[in-house]
């Protein structure tokens, strides 16, 4: 049964956190908070855009971040917010042996050019509320 209307129903708060927004990032850094958990953001900055992720005790379990590669010419980073966190995780790719186009790995998920980035290679980065972050994507090669 659908909610009759919106705020009546205290499911609403949590789906507030899920459906977000798509932001074209275009500055050299960008600083997420938690409720910009549910967003898209597509990176297309030529000399490579730097995000940084809150800390994951700062975000409810199962927030959520998806980024995109807008431009492929420089590399573009995703960073972990505190020393604390982990960042794990795998991107697949669509070319089978090819140099991966998006790596994970050391607290940072990197968008790297010259590993054969495309426009389009995107990942998703889910939080476990605690220390972790999970990362699943999709790159070129």
């Amino acid at each position: 049964m659908a909610n009759p209307m919106y705020g009546q129903n205290k499911a609403d708060a949590g789906i507030d956190g899920v459906s977000g927004s798509y932001e074209v990032i275009g500055s050299a850094t960008k600083t997420l908070t938690a409720s910009d958990s549910g967003n898209t953001y597509e990176l297309v900055l030529a000399a490579g855009v730097a995000v940084t992720l809150p800390a994951a005790r700062a975000c409810k379990a199962g927030a959520r971040f998806t980024f995109i590669c807008g431009d492929a010419t420089a590399d573009d980073t995703v960073l972990r917010a505190s020393s604390a966190d982990t960042i794990a995780g795998a991107v697949g790719s669509v070319a089978s042996g090819a140099a991966a186009g998006i790596t994970v790995a050391a607290g940072v998920v990197t968008f790297d050019q010259s590993g054969g980035l495309a426009v389009g290679d995107m990942v998703t980065i889910i939080g476990d509320g605690h220390s972790k972050w999970y990362v699943t994507g999709t790159a070129a090669t």
